[in-house]
């Protein structure tokens, strides 16, 4: 299988190159990067972009599925504009490249808690770029909505370190209903997602949404 691969350097991402370079069933695993991965395999096919806003008129090669783990945060982007334009124009825009090369299958990482209609901004944008994405007419479009990620980044959110440190003590009480919202790492995100393309590739499916708990 060929694959494509945005938001590759991001938590997520990293895990996500690393399975399908070490997977026997992708032989080719292009990702759409600003800076070169310190990963090295033939398998790996680099694409450097200048910015992501030139995503849209660019030609992908053919491919059998696309992975998206485009994201950042309100504070990192440094307005709600420039947040928007990261978790919903880029991602979206990058869909619609793939879709107009060919893509069948594409498989997205989402956040708990997404809904166009949410009052919290975060949320509210998460659940607009899910509703586009369905628009685009994807053969199988699969959204994966995980609660608080789990690993290590290449950069720092001390906010996030400290919520994960709590998360060690707090795990083994998130049972029942809690498990929806139980935080997960980013490595099981990134199997889950490659599982999805394997299993799902040759049908079907149209639109399906992954919760946390079933992730």
């Amino acid at each position: 299988m060929k694959c494509l691969v945005a938001g590759a350097s991001g938590l997520v991402g990293q895990e996500l190159v690393n399975q399908l370079l070490a997977d026997v069933n992708f032989d080719e695993v292009t990702v759409i990067v600003r800076t070169a991965l310190k990963q090295q395999s033939p398998k790996l096919k680099t694409i450097l972009v200048p910015s992501f806003d030139q995503v849209l008129d660019m030609t992908m090669p053919a491919s059998d599925v696309a992975f998206c783990s485009l994201g950042s945060t309100i504070k990192k982007a440094g307005s709600k504009e420039a947040f928007y334009k990261v978790d919903h124009d880029y991602i979206v825009n990058f869909a619609k490249a793939c879709f107009k090369s060919g893509v069948k299958t594409f498989i997205v990482v989402s956040a708990l808690g997404a809904d166009p209609h949410s009052k919290v901004f975060y949320n509210q944008v998460k659940g607009q770029t899910e509703l586009d994405l369905k628009n685009i007419g994807f053969t199988n479009l699969f959204v994966l909505q995980p609660s608080l990620l789990m690993g290590d980044r290449l950069e720092n959110r001390p906010a996030e370190k400290i919520a994960q440190g709590l998360t060690k003590f707090l795990n083994p009480l998130m049972v029942g209903p809690l498990v929806k919202i139980k935080p997960i790492k980013a490595s099981q995100v990134a199997a889950r997602m490659i599982k999805l393309a394997k299993e799902k590739s040759n049908q079907s499916v149209g639109f399906k949404l992954i919760a946390n708990e079933s992730i």
